[in-house]
């Protein structure tokens, strides 16, 4: 599963049937459930406004704050949708665990090899590729026992 933006939806639709939320409310929110940096406002905001715009969701003045709740329309639409909901849940604990046991050190060691992949020699190239083939076999032990499954 990689629409990760309808899972988002589904997320940001959970938090607001739990409570009325504000916008920095529901990414702080998020990034617990995911376990990771939160979505940036580029990406959250569109999709509030569009809920919005299906009338899932409306909004009120909390001082300078918009809140944001469920109406009667997105709870519905969350009854129905309660399959969705359970995919996203579960799309954000597989993240949380993955960005728990190496999430962070894979995106690093990547970036690393991809913003040097040009000037590498062809001596670091080939112990690179022998290193990430050995990581890849390790992986695999750990996880079925010695079994190949790929």
């Amino acid at each position: 599963m990689r629409d990760t933006k309808g899972h988002l939806k589904f997320l940001v639709l959970h938090i607001i049937s739990q409570q009325p939320s504000h916008g920095y409310y529901i990414m702080k929110k998020i990034s617990q459930i995911i376990g990771a940096e939160p979505p940036s406002p580029g990406a959250l905001y569109p999709i509030l406004s569009s809920l919005r715009k299906q009338k899932y969701i409306e909004t009120y003045n909390e001082g300078k704050r918009k809140v944001y709740r469920l109406t009667d329309k997105g709870r519905k639409y969350l009854e129905e949708h309660k399959e969705e909901i359970k995919k996203a849940l579960d799309f954000a604990e597989r993240f949380r665990v993955f960005s728990e046991i190496c999430g962070l050190s894979l995106r690093n060691v990547m970036d690393v090899i991809f913003k040097s992949a040009k000037d590498l020699t062809p001596e670091q190239k080939k112990k690179l590729k022998h290193a990430t083939e050995d990581f890849e076999r390790n992986v695999y032990n750990i996880i079925y026992g010695g079994k190949n499954s790929k």
